[in-house]
């Protein structure tokens, strides 16, 4: 089975770069700010895919319980400045990403980012990885007054690209990149190893990978 790869819309975490150890650094220093425990990275990784704000909110769930509403936004804004300072501290390239990068790009294949992350903080962490030569368009959490799953995020990114949706694929590593190609109509392409707490054979994919590094074979340019 091959599919249209003219195009190719990427998740972040948990797809090209392993963010969860930089991610649960910020919320655990917060949280240890206002006196609670830490939530170990493994479970940190459960609460990654729908943006940095319902990242905290698990966080503070899992550590105690949520926090008086006119307390909450400061907290957010203090672990995300913090996170965009060391977005990159232990963040790696995923096994295969690099691999991949390098042959989607010499057969031409155009190349986006589609993360409920922030903006400045995933083109930070793509730079920092060597990820960003390959992605020139990138659109974040804050990018759009909607963020992924909803149809309007996928569509800004093939615009961007300047390309249309039936040459287009989409990679990730959770139900949420599931219901983005769904939503517009495009291929799924799902890659093991992420972040997802259900196994990504049970999300109901086109396709899953292994590795990153077995994509450009699946992919008709």
């Amino acid at each position: 089975m091959r599919f249209p790869g003219h195009a190719v819309i990427f998740d972040l975490d948990g797809t090209l770069v392993d963010t969860a150890a930089d991610l649960s650094g910020a919320v655990n220093r917060a949280l240890k700010a206002i006196g609670r425990p830490a939530v170990p990275v493994e479970v940190v990784k459960s609460m990654i895919g729908g943006g940095f704000p319902n990242l905290v909110n698990k966080a503070l769930e899992h550590s105690g319980g949520p926090l008086p509403a006119d307390q909450l936004g400061p907290f957010v804004d203090k672990a995300r400045t913090d996170y965009e300072a060391h977005v990159a501290d232990t963040s790696t390239v995923l096994p295969g990403v690099m691999e991949a990068m390098r042959a989607l790009h010499m057969r031409g294949v155009l190349m986006g980012v589609c993360t409920n992350k922030p903006a400045a903080a995933s083109k930070k962490l793509l730079a920092a990885v060597g990820l960003d030569k390959y992605m020139p368009v990138l659109v974040g959490g804050d990018s759009l007054p909607m963020r992924k799953p909803h149809p309007k995020v996928a569509q800004e990114v093939l615009k961007r690209l300047n390309t249309t949706a039936d040459s287009a694929v989409v990679v990730g590593d959770s139900e949420t990149d599931v219901k983005l190609a769904r939503s517009v109509n495009l291929p799924i392409i799902l890659v093991e190893g992420g972040y997802s707490t259900t196994p990504v054979k049970q999300l109901g994919a086109d396709l899953v990978l292994r590795t990153m590094a077995q994509l450009p074979q699946y992919l008709q340019t």
